[in-house]
């Protein structure tokens, strides 16, 4: 969590240390309202012998057994929750970071991220193991979160050339549907695949990384139908020009064109289990979070939503000329008013600085609002911003000139992608550690 009282204390007015409180209060409900733990805890409830997950009930004396599986960088504290409602007669936790699980029937796995390793293919068969375990009696909870995709892994080719392919993909560019149309049709547990291996009655809690939560993206979609196609997967490479440097994955995607190799999961295959998917922490919920809590304290708001993308100095233009317009009177909105939004930008790295798209969102907008009242936050929910040991930062009207007194020029330390730099000697960088959590990104603009 951010720690308000250090950061409200880093200005030497009361009215701007009062708005600092409440954006930082903002942020700080926005991820209470997305932990792992919380989110599960709320999501299912437990009466008796009796589950009841959303609008589905559930007798838990109508299975023999009850299955967990889950992977992510959120998977830990998911995990950890599941444990506290039902009891779990085996399972497999995977996540990036290293935790000891006290419970001998439960495995637990550190995964490669962002590119899968040998622990990856690991757990890609102790999961596969298990699910081939289960039969119409079980009942398996699949605990889905960001990062699953690299973390857990099954691959149709050698591992250092799934590696070598996932890097080329990522240095040309490939946007991550691309990603995942290629990795999912590489897979023997991606887009939908996992589905495929398990028996009984499936339930898929989800925490969403990706705008609008579509379920065949998230962890690249393991217990979901997929859209995309080996056609898809071979057009991807074709498009960056790697089809001749990695001609082993197209004859397997040849292969799967000519049906000798299983396509990913399709509406109308039947499966032997029955399934439910549900997301229960998202961008939009982080939001709606903020907006509550500036509904309840009687600040105007303005929410521009959960999918704000683009390049981030231009999306921190044009969210600033928002704000000098409702500044200006020239928005029929009374100050102070709060803009709420949620997304993620993408910065282009020119330098070689220390910083990451939440801290350079905010430094541009120093930049753009000298002559305005305002105070600015964004953050990485998951607590990393970048390359920086921050989540993000904040800024207010007073940024600039303490900036100019300690002989600190904004625009180099933007031109060298500098931000976290910038923030950190100021004392304005929101350092949280990692939150165990990951919807993308949320800031909010507060104009007075």
């Amino acid at each position: 969590m951010i720690d308000v009282e250090k950061l409200v204390q880093n200005t030497d007015k009361e009215e701007l240390k009062n708005y600092r409180m409440h954006v930082l209060n903002a942020l700080n409900a926005a991820l209470q309202s997305v932990d792992p733990y919380n989110s599960v805890k709320n999501f299912v409830k437990k009466l008796d012998d009796t589950l009841e997950i959303s609008s589905e009930v559930y007798d838990l004396t109508d299975f023999s057994r009850i299955y967990v599986i889950a992977f992510g960088k959120a998977s830990i504290k998911m995990f950890n929750a599941i444990s506290e409602i039902v009891n779990i007669d085996k399972g497999i936790v995977v996540s990036n970071v290293y935790k000891e699980i006290d419970m001998p029937n439960v495995k637990f796995i550190q995964g490669g991220h962002p590119i899968p390793d040998q622990k990856s293919i690991e757990a890609g068969n102790e999961i596969l193991n298990l699910a081939g375990e289960t039969d119409a009696s079980t009942l398996t909870f699949v605990l889905i979160s960001g990062g699953g995709s690299a973390l857990v892994e099954n691959p149709l080719i050698d591992l250092t050339r799934l590696q070598d392919l996932t890097k080329a993909l990522m240095k040309k560019g490939a946007d991550i549907n691309e990603l995942n149309a290629v990795r999912k049709h590489l897979s023997k547990i991606k887009g939908g695949k996992l589905l495929k291996n398990l028996k009984g009655t499936v339930v898929s809690l989800i925490i969403s990384d990706v705008i609008f939560d579509p379920l065949d993206v998230i962890a690249s979609g393991p217990t979901y139908f997929d859209s995309t196609t080996f056609s898809d997967a071979l057009s991807v490479l074709k498009k960056y020009g790697l089809d001749l440097e990695f001609d082993d994955t197209v004859k397997i995607f040849e292969k799967g064109l000519n049906g000798q190799i299983q396509e990913t999961l399709k509406r109308d295959e039947k499966l032997n289990c029955t399934f439910q998917n549900h997301i229960i922490a998202s961008n939009y919920i982080a939001n709606r979070a903020m907006l509550e809590y500036f509904g309840k304290i009687g600040l105007n708001i303005l929410y521009l939503g959960p999918a704000v993308q683009g390049i981030t100095s231009s999306v921190a233009k044009m969210i600033a000329g928002i704000g000098r317009s409702i500044d200006l009177g020239y928005m029929d909105i009374k100050k102070p008013v709060a803009v709420v939004f949620g997304g993620e930008t993408t910065v282009e790295v020119k330098g070689n600085g220390v910083g990451g798209r939440n801290s350079e969102f905010t430094l541009y907008m120093v930049k753009y609002l000298q002559e305005t009242n305002f105070v600015f936050a964004s953050i990485g929910t998951d607590g990393i911003d970048g390359v920086s040991p921050a989540a993000g930062a904040i800024a207010d009207s007073r940024t600039f000139e303490k900036a100019k007194s300690l002989n600190l020029d904004l625009n180099k330390f933007l031109e060298n992608n500098d931000s976290f730099t910038f923030f950190d000697r100021l004392g304005d960088a929101i350092i949280t550690g990692p939150t165990g959590t990951n919807v993308a990104d949320v800031a909010l603009l507060l104009i007075f």
